[in-house]
C-alpha cells in the first residue's frame, strides 16, 4: 500500500474531520427545523391576516348597509309626511276645485226598483 491510498482513509477516520461534518449536518438540521417553524408561523399569520381582512371588509359592508337603511328610513318619513299633507281636507278641496268640481247645491236622488227607501223629513232636505 502506498501512502496515497492510506491517506484518504486516515482523513476519513480523523476525529476532527468527522466531528466537523457531523456538526455541519446538525446545523443544517437545526436550520431546516427553524425554517419549517418560520414557514408554519408565516402560514398561520397569513391565514390570520386574510381572515382579519375579510372581517374588516364585511364590517365595512355592514356599516354601508346601515347608512343606506338610515337614509331610506328618512326618505320614508318624508314620503309619509307628503302623503299626510296630500290627504288633508284642505288639499283635497283645493285639488277638486282645480279639476272643476264644486260643492253640490241641489241634490237629486234616483229611485232604484226593489231598494227600500226610508221616508225623509222635510226639514232635513232643506
Amino acid at each position: 500500500m502506498t501512502t496515497q491510498s492510506i491517506r484518504p482513509v486516515q482523513t476519513l477516520l480523523r476525529p476532527g474531520s468527522l466531528a466537523g461534518r457531523m456538526s455541519w449536518r446538525l446545523q443544517s438540521r437545526h436550520a431546516l427545523v427553524i425554517l419549517l417553524i418560520l414557514f408554519a408561523f408565516s402560514l398561520v399569520g397569513s391565514a390570520y391576516l386574510a381572515q382579519a381582512n375579510a372581517m374588516a371588509a364585511t364590517n365595512l359592508q355592514i356599516e354601508k348597509y346601515r347608512l343606506d337603511i338610515a337614509a331610506l328610513e328618512q326618505q320614508n318619513i318624508r314620503v309619509q309626511v307628503e302623503i299626510a299633507a296630500g290627504q288633508s281636507l284642505e288639499r283635497i278641496e283645493e285639488r277638486a276645485r282645480e279639476l272643476g268640481f264644486a260643492p253640490a247645491t241641489h241634490v237629486q236622488y234616483l229611485p232604484v226598483p226593489g231598494y227600500p227607501v226610508a221616508p225623509v223629513a222635510e226639514s232635513a232636505s232643506h
